[in-house]
């Protein structure tokens, strides 16, 4: 089963402050895949900050972006597991103004996305859209 990923976006100008966040986290790079990782609260993740992954984006995707928090910056976050990935997204997005892409069809306000995780604890936005919680 592959691991669950998030892109957390920020306007461009923003990002030397969530990269600077994320690396002070301790991440070290991968000798296989050159991408880095960060062993934390017991679980491994995978890192992209090149921002590469915005060209895996459509064209009304980005411009759905851009309209909200203007030109991007991209983190990419792969995850050991659902439990890994939310209490790394609660160290890093609390005062971030940006998105958080689920990866999953949806695209939500960094801030809205920690409230419904914290009002909804084993949420799983991967088979469940926030419009049908409750």
């Amino acid at each position: 089963m592959s691991w669950p990923s998030v892109i957390i976006l920020v306007p461009a100008e923003r990002r030397p402050s969530i990269e600077g966040r994320i690396r002070s986290l301790g991440l070290v790079p991968d000798p296989v895949t050159g991408d880095e990782k960060l062993h934390q609260h017991g679980y491994s993740y995978y890192i992209d900050l090149s921002g590469g992954i915005l060209a895996d984006y459509e064209p009304e995707e980005l411009e759905q972006v851009r309209t909200q928090i203007g030109e991007p910056y991209a983190v990419y976050l792969s995850c050991q597991s659902m439990d890994a990935a939310r209490p790394f997204l609660r160290d890093v997005l609390p005062g971030v103004d940006g998105l958080l892409d689920t990866n999953h069809y949806e695209i939500l306000r960094a801030s809205e996305f920690l409230t419904l995780m914290d009002r909804h604890p084993g949420w799983d936005w991967r088979r469940q859209p926030s419009t049908d919680l409750q």
